[in-house]
């Protein structure tokens, strides 16, 4: 599990002007360390064992996000992690449309204990859950209060969290920046429309994505025309110099990008302040780079 307090994800200037800076640094650093990285998450997973467990089947470190107090979450997180896969937290938030949340629902009436409670409740009924993403929520993301105590909970228990941006005045993944937890942003939803035209239509530009920006973040959901046309693709993307990677293997890579990208800062600073021919230089960046892991 990563700890909190590792930066990670969409660093993106589009979201916020005050990120360009990062993005500059994070660029340089995703175009040296490989392939383009492809994360893909299926959401929605609780209801149905059978469609459950043919997500799960696909090939490769897909992630799964699964419904709180559903009648197969607990076996379908247990097949995932047996397996191998990501298990993640579907928090249902409140939505713009008021649609039917059901259980263990986050909502805009709840104070900041109840909120807090539920949530904590919710984590712990899904086994071996590493990270968190909302299902919906259109309306309680707006809301920054209640995104800063939902942070708060994924801090304590070190989680990551994932925008699954149900708006574009979404107020989560600024929140999860600001409290240090490790955060990615949706790019690309699937299958809102279940016909394996839409779906291969999104693919490639997920595919498309992932090239030109080094990652991108794919959203799906259980449905059979989405599992068969992954059961198909999935194994091909290699081919496009993609690699598939789970959501916490993405961000580990990224925290460990940026500390090897801060040494490399603060020794060209070293290297520009002081005096090489002294021979304390070295030391003193050795020192620098040995307190901030420590702090990490």
């Amino acid at each position: 599990m990563i700890a909190p307090g590792v930066m990670a994800g969409k660093l993106v200037a589009l979201y916020a002007t005050g990120l360009t800076l990062l993005l500059t640094l994070f660029q340089p650093v995703m175009a040296e360390t490989g392939p383009a990285r492809l994360i893909i998450v299926v959401d929605d997973l609780g209801n149905s064992l059978e469609q459950g467990i043919a997500a799960i089947d696909l090939p490769g470190p897909v992630a799964y996000s699964v419904l709180p107090h559903t009648p197969h979450s607990v076996a379908l997180a247990e097949r995932a992690y047996s397996l191998g896969k990501e298990v993640m937290l579907h928090a249902p938030m409140a939505n713009a449309a008021h649609l039917r949340l059901g259980p263990g629902a986050l909502t805009e009436n709840q104070n900041r204990a109840q909120l807090e409670n539920i949530l904590r409740d919710d984590i712990a009924s899904v086994p071996h859950v590493s990270g968190v993403n909302n299902h919906m929520g259109s309306l309680l993301t707006l809301q920054r209060d209640k995104m800063d105590w939902v942070m708060g909970v994924l801090a304590e228990q070190g989680l990551f969290f994932l925008d699954s941006r149900t708006t574009s005045q979404t107020m989560a993944w600024k929140s999860a920046y600001s409290r240090g937890i490790p955060w990615l942003v949706r790019d690309v939803f699937l299958d809102h429309e279940q016909t394996t035209a839409f779906i291969d239509k999104q693919f490639r530009y997920g595919l498309k994505l992932a090239q030109e920006q080094g990652f991108a973040v794919l959203i799906c959901h259980p449905y059979p025309v989405t599992i068969r046309y992954l059961q198909e693709a999935l194994p091909k993307i290699g081919e496009q110099g993609v690699q598939l990677v789970a959501p916490s293997g993405f961000l580990f890579q990224q925290a460990e990008a940026r500390r090897l990208l801060e040494a490399q800062l603060a020794e060209r600073q070293l290297d520009h302040d002081c005096d090489r021919h002294e021979g304390h230089c070295r030391d003193s960046l050795a020192q620098q780079v040995s307190e901030r892991s420590l702090k990490q």
